[in-house]
């Protein structure tokens, strides 16, 4: 039978003969075939986090890390498939295991990684006791499935059911475990269910702390189960297993019904109480404050009249003082304006008797110069001024008896 196929750019077919051999054709190509069969041939193609696992009619195999493509080639190939690659964040690690000559041996990966297995390696999967899904406290076992495990501080809720106190109170306690994985070689070795150590070792603590004491010595004793010295035996198992314990919270307790009804009446008789003791105390605070504002209101009044007192006398102090000023002042002008006249009439006295010291003095040179002038007309002036004044202002009389002279000189 003779037909016509055309093969397109990008695809590949196997074309095959009456007697079962193959030819591989790229395309673009256009074939003419008699008697023959074609086979379109699958494109795989891996991305950059991706990784191609091939197996071969010969029974091996063989990974190719992305970016990477191949062609199914159906004489070689038995089966291609896209597989992504595992990443691994910072805080992650895995186990892969190895067969080498027969003997499987692993190795611990961490991230942050990209990782792809070899064809001949597998990845440990782990099987722990995993939360309830409706009830995060109670644990399954084999319930929790994974491969990468978490090398971070990490917390785990649980309760410990039916625990019987010394007086034969029963009890579930309530905890929180915060640990952290240090050694993955050592947990390997010496567990296959941290989750189910914990659970245990922790059980044994919670039976050993609540047995040996009562109901009310417990609830006093409470406090310690936040310290982890309280958990010898969880502490040394996870160091055993190679894990590190670091803080135990005590999240409280329920107890049966009965001893919980009890339980809970005391606590709210001890709440009433306890409110009621409260209420006095506030009610007496407030008669206390109430008192002690009207003491400082009183203060602050007296404070404010004393104030005022001593504001007015203030005052007065001021005006007294403002008044002496002024009285001073006015004496002080009035001192001024006497003075001022004193020394006016003083310029003026002694104005006037300069006039008259002027006229004087006048009068004297105008008699000095008709004196002069008699005399430089050869008048006896002596006689002239004898004749003048006969009758003197005032007679001296003076007599001795040797004869001497006296000379008057009056100014």
């Amino acid at each position: 039978m003779l037909f016509i196929h055309t093969i397109r750019q990008g695809d590949r077919v196997a074309v095959w003969d009456k007697s079962g051999k193959v030819e591989l054709v790229d395309g673009p190509k256009r074939l003419f075939l008699f008697n023959k069969n074609i086979e379109l041939l699958e494109h795989h193609s891996a991305g950059a986090d991706e990784y191609l696992a091939i197996e071969f009619n010969d029974g091996h195999s063989e990974h190719h890390r992305g970016p990477k493509a191949v062609w199914f080639d159906p004489v070689e190939h038995s089966k291609v498939e896209i597989r992504k690659a595992l990443p691994l964040d910072s805080h992650e690690a895995i186990v892969v295991y190895k067969r080498i000559n027969g003997e499987v041996q692993h190795r611990v990966e961490r991230g942050p990684a990209l990782f792809v297995p070899t064809e001949n390696e597998w990845l440990h999967e782990f099987r722990w006791h995993g939360a309830h899904p409706k009830k995060p406290e109670q644990k399954i076992p084999r319930a929790l499935k994974f491969k990468k495990l978490r090398v971070i501080p990490d917390q785990m809720y649980h309760l410990v059911e039916d625990v019987r106190t010394a007086d034969d109170a029963l009890l579930t306690v309530k905890l929180m475990i915060f640990f952290e994985l240090t050694d993955i070689e050592v947990m390997l070795q010496q567990t296959h269910d941290p989750i189910a150590d914990f659970i245990n070792a922790v059980t044994a603590d919670i039976i050993d702390f609540v047995g040996s004491r009562t109901f009310e010595q417990f609830k006093w004793d409470t406090e310690k189960l936040n310290e982890v010295d309280a958990y010898p035996n969880l502490t040394s198992r996870s160091k055993r297993i190679g894990y590190q314990i670091n803080k135990v919270v005590y999240r409280g307790y329920t107890a049966g019904e009965t001893l919980q009804s009890m339980h809970d009446g005391a606590i709210e008789t001890r709440t009433q109480l306890k409110l009621e003791a409260e209420t006095e105390n506030q009610a007496q605070e407030l008669a206390d404050l109430k008192l002690t504002r009207e003491a400082a209101r009183e203060k602050q009044r007296q404070d404010m009249e004393a104030q005022q007192a001593q504001h007015e006398i203030e005052l007065k102090r001021v005006e007294h003082e403002e008044k002496l000023r002024q009285s001073e002042a006015e004496s002080v002008a009035r001192m001024e304006s006497k003075k001022l006249h004193n020394q006016v009439e003083l310029d003026h006295q002694r104005e006037v008797q300069g006039l008259e010291l002027e006229h004087l003095k006048a009068t004297d040179e105008e008699k000095a110069r008709f004196l002069t002038s008699m005399q430089e007309m050869e008048v006896d002036l002596t006689r002239y001024l004898v004749a003048q004044y006969q009758n003197p202002d005032r007679l001296i009389r003076i007599s001795g008896d040797n004869g001497a002279q006296l000379h008057l000189h009056e100014e």
